[in-house]
């Protein structure tokens, strides 16, 4: 592995809200990519290393009485292998 690059182990996750959630939140959701959508909604998408981790970013977004609409398990990090039949509607 290259100096500087990152082991991405886990899972890739997106998930979605209402609202517009500002990008400086990224390193308390894990590092997770913030993208506004249209029509007032946010995409936190990224690879998580375990269920752990995903249920603190899950609690993290219910503390900040933010509104979720969905998570899903887009695919696994390890081996990029599409997954979508795990998705979970809030």
């Amino acid at each position: 592995m290259a100096d500087g690059q990152k082991k991405v182990t886990g899972e890739i996750y997106e998930i979605k809200l209402r609202g517009y959630l500002d990008r400086k939140w990224s390193e308390w959701f894990y590092d997770m990519t913030i993208t506004h959508e249209p029509d007032d909604f946010t995409t936190l998408y990224g690879s998580l290393p375990d269920q752990a981790v995903l249920h603190s970013i899950l609690e993290r977004i219910r503390d900040m009485n933010l509104i979720l609409i969905n998570v899903k398990k887009v695919a696994d990090a390890i081996q990029g292998e599409s997954d979508t039949q795990n998705d979970i509607a809030a």
